[in-house]
């Protein structure tokens, strides 16, 4: 006798039970076994593509990661922007990662950085025709970064077609799982978090900051003015590809190169841009030629900049967009608080960074933004008078020579609120001098005395502590609105080095 219908209906409903819960347990392993990188970085693009509120996109390597700061723009200009950059992103994965990014967001402004444009390799991981095996190795996996969170569609097949040979490597791109199954023992709290869209971003709009000063500094010998790539490379072809699309779709571009410290390849490749950039009658900004960096104090490593250099790059262009970029300025709008925010947190970080670092040339680096008023003083005898990378920064903070041709004591006062700095060397002092601590006034005495005092209050001397006699270094930092004293730091120079 066969079956009942109604016996019929619930094998089908325990069968329809039983692949919706496989479902869904195989659609939550995903999500959590997944590596976050990707989701952390673009989880407030997403938000904000969809309110709307992306004015410009950056996009390019890690060049644009950790040179262009969105907040900064924010504070600064009132321009929402988005950090696309991707580590080891070469011009074809920056090409697809836009591709991906224009489904969700129309920006006015799309700013390509033509970093690795001398590259000449169609496939990411295609080692016969790049012999670097670390090069390879890095742009296939720092791909992941810019893919991982984009949804398996057509245009993601293209783009995976596009960049990697090994059809192996293409599936782990289009079904992560495949990749990231075996992640159990690394899985945290944030990965569960993910499943209801409560999992940590990105606070920067896709940027990282470094902190670090390089202060060893190589310069490469200068090409012939005006050379450019000698043959058209695959890099070449994929910047025309962007320039095209943008103006397909009516958004302005700009070309950049973004500074740090190149080697000639680079000069050459920064030409060729420009060149291409002319032929398609598009703006360029080659920031390698300019004075938008000081690559003794700006930089983190050889090719990529610390957080000052990238608040002088972003302003660069912000500066630039003001002029031509017919974009609004957002602050004070109440629908862009969340930019409002952000951009208040950063510089929230930066302050309790400069509090917190001990590195002394760093700490110097971070208090050039102007978030504090400080008193920078150093005794006669120091090391700081014979360390050509301290002397440098402190000659750029202060505009002026005069800590490289004293042996001390010095003393200098940056003021935001005035916009003054002030210095003083050997016996010279400072007299009733206008900050934010009130009027002031400084004078060297002997070698562990000296005197800097407000004139209400001649019986404080800030620059003098029975504890710290052996110190010969010593930073006072101050509110830059109301001079309230916030922090007083001792530093003593030692082999080379400075401790707290």
């Amino acid at each position: 006798m066969g079956m009942s219908i109604k016996t019929k209906i619930n094998i089908a409903l325990k069968c329809i039970f039983f692949t919706l819960t496989v479902g869904v347990i195989l659609y939550g392993a995903t999500v959590v076994l997944e590596r976050k990188d990707s989701l952390y970085k673009y989880a407030d693009f997403f938000d904000m593509a969809e309110k709307d509120q992306i004015d410009v996109l950056f996009i390019g390597s890690s060049h644009v990661i950790n040179a262009i700061n969105p907040t900064v723009l924010y504070k600064e200009y009132g321009y929402t922007s988005y950090n696309m950059g991707g580590h080891g992103s070469l011009l074809q994965s920056t090409y697809w990662e836009l591709m991906e990014s224009l489904q969700y967001t129309t920006p006015k402004w799309v700013v390509v950085d033509a970093y690795m444009l001398e590259k000449d390799y169609r496939y990411l991981d295609d080692r016969e025709a790049n012999p670097d095996e670390d090069e390879v190795n890095t742009s296939v996996e720092q791909l992941h970064l810019n893919m991982d969170v984009w949804p398996c569609n057509k245009l993601k097949i293209d783009a995976m077609n596009d960049l990697i040979l090994d059809k192996k490597v293409r599936r782990e791109f289009l079904f992560n799982f495949l990749v990231y199954h075996n992640r159990w023992e690394y899985i945290s709290e944030d990965d569960f978090k993910s499943i209801t869209g409560h999992e940590s971003r990105n606070e920067l709009f896709g940027a990282e900051m470094r902190y670090d000063v390089e202060t060893s500094i190589l310069l490469c010998k200068q090409p012939k003015e005006g050379t450019i790539l000698e043959e058209e490379t695959v890099g070449e072809r994929y910047l025309a590809a962007i320039i095209e699309e943008c103006q397909k779709r009516g958004i302005g571009v700009l070309v950049t190169f973004d500074p740090f410290n190149p080697e000639t390849k680079d000069i050459i490749a920064a030409n060729s841009a420009g060149a291409i950039a002319k032929a398609y009658d598009v703006p360029y900004l080659n920031m390698l030629n300019g004075d938008v960096i000081d690559i003794y104090s700006d930089l983190n490593d050889h090719g990529h900049l610390n957080v000052v250099g990238a608040t002088k790059t972003t302003r660069a262009i912000g500066d630039w967009l003001k002029k031509k970029g017919k974009l609004t300025d957002h602050r004070g709008d109440k629908a862009y608080s969340y930019w409002e925010e952000r951009s208040n947190n950063f510089y929230d970080t930066i302050r309790d960074d400069i509090r917190e670092e001990n590195n002394l040339i760093s700490k110097l680096s971070l208090m050039s933004l102007g978030e504090y008023g400080f008193v920078f003083y150093c005794n006669d005898g120091s090391q700081v008078f014979t360390d050509k990378p301290m002397e440098h920064i402190i000659s750029e903070i202060a505009g002026s020579n005069m800590i490289k041709t004293t042996a001390g004591p010095y003393i200098m006062i940056n003021d935001p609120k005035s916009g003054k700095i002030y210095e003083a060397s050997g016996d010279s002092c400072l007299e009733n001098i206008e900050i934010a601590m009130g009027r002031m006034y400084y004078q060297p005495v002997e070698h562990d005395f000296r005197l800097f005092y407000e004139a209400d209050d001649t019986d404080t001397n800030y620059l003098y502590d029975d504890a710290y006699i052996g110190a010969d270094i010593q930073i006072l930092i101050y509110d830059k609105e109301t001079g309230e004293v916030i922090d007083h730091q001792y530093f003593t120079s030692k082999g080379g080095k400075y401790a707290r």
